[in-house]
């Protein structure tokens, strides 16, 4: 006889030495947000996901997993859109490696400090990112959160600070491979992808440190002969508080990128905002709070 187990974080089910579980956890924000660039320069913005992961572990030790999301998305009057149902990403995990089919993550995506050095509630559509530039967009495979992604297939192996995450997308056709490693207080992260388009060429380098309130980090990409760089530096001032600025240009754009935000804890939830300056000569701002349950 099975038992059944209801908690506020998950759902357990166990028969004999094998057990299964469903897990739900997701966050929400909302704010303001500004961009002087558009014809409505102030909008409301909200945002609310909810990941549904579910677990079976044999008794050989192998652990099969599977996730959908629910994401829905407001901002203005133009970017209205109902909740919707992700395509899921489906598994298994034995010893250090990992290996997942559909709505993968994709390795770029997944590359350790691609996006740091972001700011603000909404984080300005990745403009850190050395594998987004103006010329290229973002096109890489991702967790689509509401979408039927790539329906691809991807190995991720990790063990003492290394790493590794080959992707394929099948409806992409786009190969990549992520090395990495992370000591003490350091890190280091390349990348290379491949597709059936020269665009889709991208050779991508990355690495931060930390040292004591203060951490700094830069990133290279060539996305196919079109160049990236970024800088960035983030600093705890006082209890809760950290500041984080960047610069970067993109060689496709016509701007210096910029940007300044600030993160307060409010014990429980997150009070962030910052101005950023992209790529086309626009400022953009927001202001909010996000929090996860």
């Amino acid at each position: 006889m099975k038992h059944l187990l209801l908690t506020s974080t998950a759902l357990v089910l166990s028969a004999g030495v094998a057990a299964a579980e469903i897990n739900f956890g997701g966050s929400a924000r909302f704010g303001i947000v500004y961009d002087d660039s558009a014809a409505n320069e102030v909008k409301l913005h909200n945002r609310f996901t909810l990941n549904i992961d579910g677990s079976a572990q044999t008794d050989t030790g192998i652990e099969f997993f599977a996730r959908v999301r629910v994401r829905g998305e407001n901002e203005g009057v133009s970017g209205l859109s109902s909740s919707g149902i992700s395509a899921p990403r489906v598994g298994l995990r034995v010893g250090n490696f990992e290996f997942a089919t559909g709505n993968i993550k994709g390795a770029i995506e997944e590359m350790p400090g691609l996006y740091d050095g972001e700011i603000g509630l909404t984080a300005f559509n990745d403009p850190t990112a050395v594998a987004v530039t103006n010329r290229t967009g973002g096109n890489y495979d991702a967790f689509s959160s509401a979408g039927s992604g790539s329906n691809g297939a991807e190995v991720i192996y990790s063990n003492s600070g290394f790493m590794g995450h080959l992707s394929y997308g099948s409806s992409t056709e786009l190969t990549a491979l992520v090395l990495a490693y992370e000591g003490s207080n350091w890190f280091v992260s390349g990348a290379y992808q491949d597709g059936p388009l020269a665009i889709d060429e991208k050779l991508l380098l990355i690495g931060g440190a930390e040292f004591g309130n203060f951490s700094v980090g830069a990133g290279y990409g060539d996305n196919d002969g079109t160049d990236k760089w970024r800088l960035h530096g983030t600093v705890q001032v006082g209890s809760g508080t950290d500041i984080t600025a960047f610069v970067a240009d993109d060689e496709s754009g016509t701007d210096t990128l910029w940007g300044l935000g600030f993160t307060h804890s409010l014990g429980g939830a997150v009070l962030a905002g910052a101005v950023h300056g992209n790529e086309l000569g626009a400022t953009l701002a927001d202001l909010g709070v996000r929090f996860q349950f």
